[in-house]
């Protein structure tokens, strides 16, 4: 233990430490989901700083390595024995056994790691309060995806986080480059150092505790120095870029995301059955949708069928259904014969095959295509019910007594391109609005949920960047600006304005920022791709100032790139704190591509809107959060615009206020409210479950 003390000594004499924890999951159904920090064992711990690496063993299955997995070669006698023919020389093989010769043949054969035993250990509990000065003191806290290994360390102190301030080089690396392929410690190292697999391997998918100590020690050393370099050398580069502040509040938000996570969300097992009754319908009736269109049933998960009925004849030649061979109708060429927008990469010009990825169907469905987007919505659907019906037992903590069992979910900062918030493992950010997944969750006893949304906050945000004085005007007036943008397309009057008028009104509105053309419109409104364009002719003329603002913003990216250098792409820059959004596909010219330069374009706008609209909701969590006593309320997930809570059931009329006047009071970074003379504006309604609270 002196040497444990001498270390944390050591360590307090800085500013920062970085450190890293290796666990040995418990729970073997929440091992295949993802390593769970509440309910793993420590069996390594390794501190670092300024050239110093220390490394605590706790819980070791093996001693050093004495002779390494790998292969070895026996004669075939001794692997076989003296009764197999495989052991004897194949022209003696028949031979009664004494007229036999025994082979000369090698045998190449698995060879088992050896270890030496584990030596004795320190006890956990002794280590623990040896490193409790260091984990709760002041310093700066490092570590790659650190949130995992602190919220690891608090199940050891009682459930009670390390404080700041925090350092995450994922989070760090992501806000310098938000297109990195994999945000894992070893691909960045590896593509940073130019290093390989084999001279820094991840031992971490099979857990340290099953090899050596030798090898468990060697690669938690790596973890800890490479980190802390990584850190050293990319964090001077967030002041060059002008991207201190978006660092600075990420961390600082850090501890409102642990804190959600660590609370986690009660799940109402009884009502599994409807769940799964509700959202099989859903999928049986886009089914029974899709295969109308096409004329008859298919695979929807094979992607050459679904390939088959998007291009057709003519366009990829799949005469038949590949399984059932099924032969599909020409009914089909009515929602085929689109223009073929990108081709797999395996494609050869005598033999081109379309692509049929999220984002090509994406690209369709924006222009109206309506099998696009039940393809989409069909995927969606599956993945919901295999993620929620058929793998929630995965997802679930062990219950505490007297209380349902929680899901905690994990919320990601680098996720997302704009800044807003992730989810995984499960993803609840991928609901559908009425989705009735959300009976699942609920209060439990004694509890009440809130559910406190912004009202239109996009569009909110869209009218204070393009200062567009009419929609600023609808905003400040109170009025229905879906209403609005119906009437002035159609024009009528708003008033007279129908539920279905209003959706091409919403539809409209959202065409600003996610790229919906008149074919979108059409669809929804039921009518002509002429008359669609001219709804869309008459919203820009309503509300002018858009078109300006969005030539703006794209002028602006391109004139922040060089053609020439690949490093230097259009950006765009998200408010309030100046995130950016690379988009090198801005500069396209090639005709071929220009879907690509239209979804960039489309990008661009959403990521300015999107991602200022995520941060204020972000910057309410964060008040949110030192606002409330935690005795009687707390966040239990965050949707976009969406922020739930959930209540002691006797403070309810207390807390209900303070989370809208919390919400709707955002200030900037000059101390102003964040979209100036723009209202936000907060609804907020309660119940037992997510679904009856927002289906208020």
């Amino acid at each position: 233990m002196a040497e444990v003390h001498a270390a944390v000594e050591k360590l307090l004499g800085g500013t920062m430490f970085c450190f890293d924890v290796e666990t040995i999951e418990t729970d073997a159904a929440q091992a295949l989901q993802a390593p769970n920090p509440r309910t793993n064992r420590l069996s390594w711990i390794g501190l670092g700083g300024p050239g110093q690496v220390y490394l605590i063993p706790l819980e070791i299955s093996h001693g050093v390595t004495i002779t390494r997995a790998g292969k070895r070669k026996v004669s075939a006698f001794e692997l076989y024995g003296p009764d197999d023919p495989q052991s004897y020389t194949p022209s003696t093989r028949t031979l009664p056994r004494e007229q036999r010769k025994i082979s000369s043949r090698m045998v190449e054969v698995p060879q088992e790691p050896v270890y030496a035993p584990p030596p004795r250990t320190l006890p956990i509990r002794d280590v623990m309060d040896a490193l409790e000065p260091l984990m709760y003191s002041d310093l700066g806290k490092l570590g790659h995806n650190v949130k995992f290994d602190l919220q690891t360390i608090a199940s050891y102190y009682k459930g009670k986080l390390p404080p700041g301030p925090y350092h995450d080089t994922i989070i760090l690396r992501h806000i310098l480059n938000e297109d990195e392929i994999n945000y894992k410690l070893k691909p960045l190292v590896w593509q940073w150092l130019g290093i390989t697999s084999k001279q820094y391997p991840e031992l971490g998918k099979e857990g340290v505790h099953n090899f050596g100590m030798d090898d468990a020690a060697r690669y938690l050393c790596k973890d800890v120095r490479y980190d802390w370099l990584m850190w050293k050398y990319y964090y001077p580069r967030l002041r060059r870029k002008d991207l201190q502040r978006v660092y600075d509040f990420e961390m600082g938000f850090y501890e409102v995301v642990m804190a959600i996570e660590m609370a986690g969300f009660p799940v109402e097992m009884e009502n599994l059955r409807k769940v799964r009754a509700d959202l099989e319908s859903q999928i049986h009736g886009i089914e029974q949708a899709v295969w109308h269109e096409a004329g008859g049933p298919f695979p929807m998960s094979n992607t050459t069928s679904r390939r088959w009925v998007m291009f057709g004849e003519g366009k990829v030649a799949y005469p038949t259904d590949p399984k059932t061979g099924a032969v599909l109708s020409k009914r089909a060429l009515k929602t085929q014969g689109v223009r073929v927008l990108s081709y797999t990469p395996k494609s050869t010009p005598e033999n081109k095959t379309p692509q049929i990825t999220q984002a090509v169907l994406e690209a369709y469905a924006n222009r109206g295509n309506r099998m696009a987007q039940w393809f989409l919505d069909w995927a969606n659907a599956e993945k919901l019910r295999g993620t929620f019906i058929e793998g929630i037992n995965g997802l679930l903590s062990p219950s505490v007594p007297g209380q349902l069992p929680h899901i905690h979910t994990g919320f990601n900062q680098h996720g997302t391109a704009t800044g807003r918030l992730s989810s995984s493992k499960p993803n609840l950010q991928n609901l559908p609005r009425g989705s009735t997944i959300r009976d699942l969750f609920v209060a439990d006893h004694g509890y009440v949920l809130i559910v406190a949304d912004y009202d239109q906050i996009e569009l909110r945000c869209l009218a204070y960047e393009a200062a567009e004085r009419n929609m600023i005007e609808i905003f400040q007036q109170g009025r229905d600006i879906h209403r609005e943008a119906a009437a002035a397309a159609m024009r009528i009057d708003a008033a007279d304005v129908t539920p279905d008028q209003r959706q091409v009104g919403k539809t409209l509105n959202f065409a600003t920022s996610y790229g919906a053309g008149p074919g979108r419109i059409a669809m929804v409104a039921g009518t002509t791709m002429d008359e669609g364009r001219a709804f869309l002719d008459r919203y820009y003329a309503q509300f002018p100032g858009l078109n300006r603002w969005k030539s703006r913003v794209l002028q602006e990216a391109r004139s922040r790139g060089d053609r020439k250098k690949l490093t230097k792409p259009p950006t765009v820059v998200i408010p309030p704190f100046g995130r950016v959004r690379r988009l090198p596909d801005l500069f396209i010219v090639d005709p071929d591509e220009e879907w690509k330069k239209w979804r960039a374009e489309r990008q661009a706008i959403n990521a300015v809107i999107q991602g200022f609209a995520s941060y204020i909701t972000k910057m309410a969590m964060w008040d949110l959060y030192f606002s409330l006593d935690p005795d009687v309320a707390h966040m239990v997930v965050q949707v976009h615009d969406e922020i739930v809570l959930r209540v002691r059931k006797s403070r309810v009329d207390e807390v209900l206020p303070l989370v809208t006047s919390t919400m709707s009071s955002i200030r900037g970074t000059d101390g102003q409210p964040i979209l100036g003379d723009i209202p936000l504006l907060v609804s907020a309604e309660t119940g037992y479950t997510w679904a009856e609270a927002k289906g208020k």
